[in-house]
């Protein structure tokens, strides 16, 4: 079907996200102009093998059909693996790890040999022992599915690549003979979408999950709100940014195993999420050169008090201002107000009998003014802000 420039814009209006995307993908023509129209995605989530954009996912995986029939074929073709297979593994990573089962033939066949021994033996007990005949009957079937795991293991198979399209309208397999590493129809796929377009993509939410490696190095997005999954690094998929993109609105990753970049350095707020920060000597300050984060500490006790007392013990004066959120059930944020505090300030806080808003100032060690003020959030977050100025 031919669709003219005029139709295809007023088409794109009015087309939600993933229905244009599958339009292009069948429509030669309309790709042609799709592709030179502005692309804006509010969430996209970028996996190893696959990515979600909006509400539908889209997974690439290896599917594997067998000459065997057993009721156990049908399973591991469903799941995608076959036992005591390495193979499938070592030349495209693990796919749908929890249901696939990397089993050890010499193990099984050592179990086999035990089995069918003892099985020998207990064939002399005398039928009236229900014990023993219970056991007999757990023996044969070991016997039964380690004997039909090596059947299928030998059996002929046909290899495809199995791309999943999975959303709240629209659901669909497709599937190809494998040709080429799934890496290679990862870029390929990523190079459909992505690729060949004639403006940056505008992202509102970008969310990178472990595991991705940008195989596309001319992809580029422009993004306001950057999600990194627990020890993402950044170098991973820096290239999705132009070097001068414009900073990002927020960027969320974690305390642990945190690496400064320019893109975190320039956001206009990093949230970091904490994990267990016990002393001072477990948090060095000077490798965060954003001026303004958030430390979400809700979930670990100390740890906001730990790394609030690294900031008042700075020898080098510099604008900051970092806000942490702790949780109001364990009063960590009345331990915090007490030793930052001077002796008039916590009497006047006890006076008022803790209440909110706490609110003062003090001098770091680099003579800078830290203020500190703590207000109640919500019924389970208090929330402390320090603000250095030198």
């Amino acid at each position: 079907m031919a669709v003219s420039g005029v139709a295809a814009e007023v088409v794109l209006q009015y087309m939600d996200i993933n229905s244009r995307l599958r339009f292009s993908a069948c429509n030669p023509t309309f790709r042609q102009f799709e592709k030179s129209y502005p692309l804006h995605i509010k969430n996209l989530s970028l996996r190893k093998k696959g990515f979600q954009i909006d509400d539908t996912i889209y997974r690439l995986g290896i599917y594997r059909t067998y000459e065997a029939c057993t009721y156990m074929a049908i399973d591991y073709n469903r799941e995608g693996g076959v036992q005591y297979d390495t193979a499938i593994f070592d030349r495209y990573g693990i796919n749908e790890p929890k249901k696939i089962y990397k089993g050890s033939l010499e193990r099984d066949m050592r179990e086999l040999e035990k089995a069918k021994k003892k099985l020998e033996k207990l064939r002399k007990v005398v039928k009236g022992n229900a014990e023993r005949i219970k056991e007999k009957g757990e023996l044969t079937k070991k016997i039964r599915i380690i004997n039909e795991k090596v059947a299928i293991s030998k059996s002929k198979f046909e290899e495809f690549i199995l791309l999943k399209i999975s959303g709240k309208k629209h659901n669909e397999q497709l599937m190809v003979n494998y040709t080429e590493p799934i890496q290679e129809a990862f870029k390929d796929l990523m190079d459909r979408i992505f690729g060949g377009r004639g403006h940056q993509i505008h992202v509102r939410h970008l969310e990178i999950l472990g595991g991705f490696e940008n195989p596309l190095k001319t992809v580029k997005m422009q993004v306001k709100h950057l999600d990194m999954e627990y020890f993402t690094k950044l170098r991973d998929f820096e290239d999705l940014f132009f070097t001068n993109s414009p900073p990002l609105e927020t960027a969320r990753c974690y305390l642990q195993g945190y690496e400064d970049h320019m893109l975190l350095a320039n956001a206009k707020l990093l949230i970091l999420k904490v994990g267990v920060v016990e002393s001072v000597f477990m948090f060095d300050v000077k490798k965060f050169s954003n001026p303004r984060i958030l430390f979400k500490c809700a979930d670990c006790f100390r740890s906001a008090h730990a790394i609030a007392f690294c900031f008042k013990k700075m020898n080098k004066a510099a604008k900051r201002h970092y806000t942490f959120e702790v949780s109001a059930e364990n009063h960590e944020w009345y331990r915090m107000v007490r030793r930052f505090a001077d002796e008039d300030t916590k009497n006047h806080f006890d006076e008022r009998g803790f209440a909110f808003p706490a609110t003062f100032t003090i001098k770091t060690n680099a003579g800078a003014d830290l203020k500190f003020s703590a207000d109640q959030k919500d019924d389970s977050i208090v929330t402390i802000d320090l603000e250095l100025t030198p």
